[in-house]
């Protein structure tokens, strides 16, 4: 049988939902954490963390809420698995603690990824744990059937965090009782925002990210010759700051996200002035505007090669129109999602933890 390359894009999209599924599996069979009875005399605050090193806007997260907690004066550490392992692919002094090395004891929190909860079937009955759940949609992926005692009162939890709306609305929506607080996750304008230099015909995606329908949409396009005069960056595997150069040259950004706890890419391209359009993934759908960038229903290939029609025919006929639609999306996320709010809400939210302890 004659097989297509739309054929190969949908086997390597199945491919990667595999090895992502192992890989997470990975995660938790390898994690472990010694807990002590004795009480700290320094509470702190370990991040439990995987020993993954290809980029991952969550591990980043994770990295920067530690250096946060230890700016404000609170004892944070992220906590990994393989002695000596730290995250490379983005700068980072951050405090790393490794579970051979640590006993969590009483009065400090466990911070748990909402993706390794089963690690808790492993730990002493009365070890106190906060669940930073940032992406909902991973909550039930595992063992299921266990899921729900882990955020049940009782339990040893004192508190669940969340990095959006639609996060935090669909953890109070399963679990009623849970008073569910919310993280805005900050950009680093000083390193995602407009350039002065001018843009050229450039189309920025992350090919990771549903890279299915990423091949068909522009095939739609190629199809129609609209990609002519137009370069297609790839953005996969380099280095945060490259993302962010690249994100400087280009005009607009195509968002393939898929059930997303926030999305940080396309908020970080918007950061940076381009005119996004795609799947907001649901936990973007809060910054995916319509009056500065281009939503669409996902799955919909005709309607997301026809936005991007509109916008070269816009750009076409009034040079810098993309540009000034990324300006104003890029100013409303500095709006919302500074770093400076982030730092606010994630030392409140802690040291009302270490209070209640």
């Amino acid at each position: 049988m004659h097989r297509t390359a739309v054929d190969f894009s949908a086997e390597l999209a199945i491919s990667a939902f595999r090895q992502i599924a192992a890989l997470k599996r990975a995660w938790q069979y390898r994690m472990r954490v010694v807990t002590g009875r004795q009480r700290s005399v320094r509470p702190t605050i370990y991040f439990l963390t995987p020993d993954h090193q290809p980029p991952s806007g969550g591990i980043r997260v994770i990295y920067r809420h530690v250096d946060m907690l230890n700016s404000a004066g609170m004892d944070a550490f992220v906590l990994h698995q393989r002695r000596g392992f730290r995250c490379t692919w983005f700068e980072n002094r951050s405090r790393i603690a490794y579970v051979g090395d640590t006993t969590v004891l009483r009065g400090d929190i466990l911070v748990i990824p909402e993706v390794c909860v089963d690690i808790l079937d492993r730990l002493p009955p009365g070890t106190e744990y906060i669940i930073f759940n940032q992406n909902v949609h991973h909550t039930w992926e595992g063992r299921t059937r266990y899921t729900a005692k882990h955020y049940a009162p009782g339990s040893g939890l004192k508190g669940v965090i969340a990095v959006s709306k639609h996060n935090q609305e669909t953890l109070r929506y399963i679990f009623e009782h849970l008073d569910v607080r919310r993280v805005h996750v900050g950009i680093d304008f000083g390193m995602f925002h407009p350039a002065e230099s001018p843009r050229t015909n450039r189309i920025a995606y992350m090919p990771r990210r549903m890279p299915g329908d990423a091949f068909k949409v522009l095939e739609l396009l190629r199809g129609r010759g609209l990609l002519d005069g137009w370069d297609v960056v790839p953005l996969d595997r380099i280095p945060q700051s490259e993302v962010a150069t690249q994100l400087q040259t280009t005009k607009m950004f195509l968002a393939f996200s898929h059930q997303e706890g926030l999305g940080l890419p396309p908020a970080e391209a918007m950061a940076c002035g381009n005119y996004v359009i795609g799947y907001h993934g649901f936990g973007g759908r809060e910054f995916f505007r319509s009056d500065f960038s281009a939503p669409i229903e996902t799955g919909d290939l005709l309607g997301f090669a026809q936005a991007i029609e509109h916008a070269m025919t816009m750009e076409n006929a009034h040079p810098g129109w993309c540009q000034a639609q990324g300006a104003k999306a890029s100013e409303f996320i500095l709006s919302e999602y500074s770093l400076e709010r982030e730092q606010e809400e994630v030392t409140q939210i802690y040291a009302d933890f270490l209070k209640a302890t």
